[in-house]
Formats: structure tokens, C-alpha cells, sequence
């Protein structure tokens, strides 16, 4: 099981993307960093399993661990999409409530991506208190997970804001080496003392397309 393993780890090291030449430095050193990572991951999370059963499920977990290590973070982005009162009627608020947080949508986009090219983890939510103008700091993390096992998280990003419905989305670039599986898109909100969160799940898939490989991320 061990020589397997070993193999598994020199097969990840080996499969690296081509055409270089084309990237600058910061690119090409975290598309390695990745590939790297996930061999290694493979390694550590295959050996600590008890039996052939576990060790291929934490190699598995082992390689998406070290493929999202190497993810590149991007550009964040966020707006307001709804005003204090637009966001109080449509949940029906109660100034009695306080300082109410919900977290409405969590996503991948777009669902077809292709290898190395950058995507967007949206998150949608809503932010309620009796006083419409207060300025309240809130923090955003996103966690990607596969079962019960957090393989990259992202954030917090920690900003002020007054109540309102806010979109905000965060860039990354997934590696060319991504596993496929299942994966958990998790959106947590923290701002007064209170925090919502919410989970997606999605399914990578890796198809041939004429341009080339592409990633499909079925939302499920």
C-alpha cells in the first residue's frame, strides 16, 4: 500500500501544465506550488488511513487538499443590492430582533470553467438593526470543504457596513490539476455578535471540449 502511494505521489508530481513559457512567474510558481502540494497531500492523507479503504480516501482528500492550496486569489468585489427598508419588509423585521445577519445565497460562477482561468465565490446576504444607519463591521470567510474535511479557506474579509442586502464575490483561480468529486461551498457572516452561515454543494467534473479540458461544477 505504501508503494502505491509513493507512486501516486511521484504520478502528481509529474503531471504538470504545459506551455509555461506564456505565464509570468507568480503563475507558474503557484501552478507548481499546487501540483507539489497535492502529491504530498495524497502522500500524508493516504498514510493515515488503517486499511486499503482509508488510505485511497485520504489520498483523495490529500490531493484536493494540496490542488486548493495552490488556488490563486483574486479581486473581491461587492455592492448593495437592497436598501435598510427594502431588507426589513422582505424579511418582515422587528426593531425587537436587534442585530440580524442572513446569508441568502452562496455560489460558484460561472459552471463552466476552464483549467487555470479565474471564477467567482458568490455569496448573497442581508443585514438588519433597528438604527438604519449604523455603521456595523462585518466579517465574510468562505470555506471550501470535501465531507467533513475544510480543504481552503478564504477570508475573513472584514469591512463596515449599515443595514442593507449586499453582494460580494471573491476571485480565485482553481489549479489545472483539480480533483474530481464533491465539494462544499460554505458563506459565513459575522457582524454584531451574530453569525449565519450557508453551504453549496457542487460536483467537479472534467470534460473534453474542442478548446480543451473544461471543468463542470453541478450545483447539487
Amino acid at each position: 500500500m505504501r508503494r502505491f502511494l509513493v507512486l501516486m505521489l511521484c504520478a502528481a508530481l509529474l503531471v504538470f501544465p504545459c506551455g509555461c513559457a506564456t505565464m509570468d512567474n507568480t503563475q507558474t510558481g503557484a501552478l507548481i506550488g499546487a501540483g507539489a502540494g497535492a502529491g504530498l497531500g495524497s502522500l500524508i492523507g493516504g498514510l493515515a488511513g488503517h486499511d486499503a479503504k482509508s488510505a485511497l480516501i485520504g489520498g483523495a482528500i490529500g490531493l484536493a487538499v494540496g490542488a486548493l492550496a495552490g488556488a490563486m486569489i483574486g479581486n473581491y468585489m461587492d455592492r448593495q443590492v437592497k436598501n435598510a427598508n427594502q431588507t426589513a419588509q422582505a424579511y418582515n423585521y422587528q426593531p425587537k430582533e436587534g442585530t440580524v445577519v442572513q446569508v441568502e445565497d452562496v455560489r460558484v460562477d460561472p459552471q463552466v470553467i476552464k483549467p487555470g482561468q479565474p471564477s467567482q465565490l458568490v455569496m448573497t446576504y442581508a443585514l438588519m438593526d433597528p438604527d438604519s444607519k449604523k455603521t456595523i463591521p462585518v466579517s465574510e470567510s468562505r470555506q471550501i470543504a470535501s465531507g467533513a474535511k475544510t480543504l481552503r479557506e478564504i477570508g475573513p474579509k472584514v469591512t463596515d457596513r449599515t443595514p442593507g442586502t449586499y453582494y460580494s464575490q471573491q476571485e480565485v483561480t482553481f489549479p489545472r490539476d483539480l480533483p474530481e468529486g464533491t465539494y462544499a461551498l460554505k458563506g459565513v457572516v459575522e457582524a454584531g455578535g451574530k453569525t449565519n452561515s450557508k453551504e453549496s454543494l457542487f460536483q467537479v467534473t472534467k470534460v473534453s471540449s474542442r478548446s480543451g479540458p473544461v471543468y463542470i461544477l453541478s450545483k447539487l
